[in-house]
């Protein structure tokens, strides 16, 4: 009966101090199959890859992404794309992170972070045949509108402001991260700022992104790319009862 007792308290407790060790064990590369495997320790991100490929890194050491979806992707060295910084992370502790958009429009285009208050005054269309979600107008009186009037003046602010035509590539949200803690009960579920990928998502998932976060979650960032003629990339079948959201 002793051994049972032991045998049923004992397997347990190490089956916890496994889970315990494996969380927080050093950051590292691991070797198996011919690949390396690398764990970001922020985000839980996971990198696989070949013997001759390495994760690209920014100037801190923390690895870049691609976001697809909610899901941040690391990408190799040297990926194609514009690099942008956007604070994520616990929503009062948000640190700039680089995500990377590889162009999609008709060059010349280029890529921009631009970070606006809630509600931001931005009406979206979708693009039913290109399939994407593009900017259609700006809200008279918001600061949208306000940070475009100012940019037609100075050219040198554009890059602070969104504008009509810009197509959406990702933009930031609130979500709830259970970190390994919380499934033990140890920690609470922490409110994430997240960084939601746009590429080749359907409407209705962008627009579910789109309202995931409050007022005092604190800006919003949109990550936008435009073209540098300023040309409105707006799709003449875009129905503007089933598929235009102000937000």
């Amino acid at each position: 009966m002793d051994k049972a007792f032991l045998t049923a308290t004992a397997v347990p407790l190490m089956g916890l101090a496994g889970a315990i060790a494996y969380k927080f064990r050093p950051v590292e590369w691991q070797k198996g199959d011919g690949k390396k495997v690398f764990e970001d320790s922020e985000t839980g991100a996971v990198f696989q890859s070949e013997e001759s490929v390495s994760p690209e890194r920014d100037r801190k050491g923390e690895l870049a992404f691609r976001a697809v979806s909610y899901t941040p992707w690391p990408v190799e060295e040297g990926a194609e794309g514009d690099r942008v910084r956007v604070p994520v992370g616990p929503v009062s502790n948000t640190q700039p992170r680089t995500y990377v958009f590889p162009r999609i429009l008709p060059q010349p285009s280029k890529v921009l972070a631009v970070s606006l208050p809630r509600p931001m005054g931005i009406v979206l269309e979708e693009d039913t045949r290109r399939g994407r979600v593009v900017v259609s107008e700006l809200a008279e009186g918001s600061e949208a509108a306000k940070r475009a009037k100012v940019a037609k003046l100075n050219k040198a602010l554009e890059s602070s402001s969104v504008q009509v035509g810009d197509v959406l590539r990702g933009v930031t949200c609130t979500n709830f991260v259970y970190e390994t803690q919380a499934l033990w009960g140890a920690a609470a579920p922490k409110r994430t700022i997240v960084m939601y990928g746009a590429d080749k998502q359907k409407w209705l998932q962008v627009m579910g992104a789109l309202r995931k976060g409050d007022k005092s979650d604190g800006h919003v960032t949109m990550v936008v790319e435009r073209r540098v003629d300023r040309q409105v990339d707006i799709d003449a079948d875009v129905t503007a009862k089933e598929a235009k959201t102000d937000y």
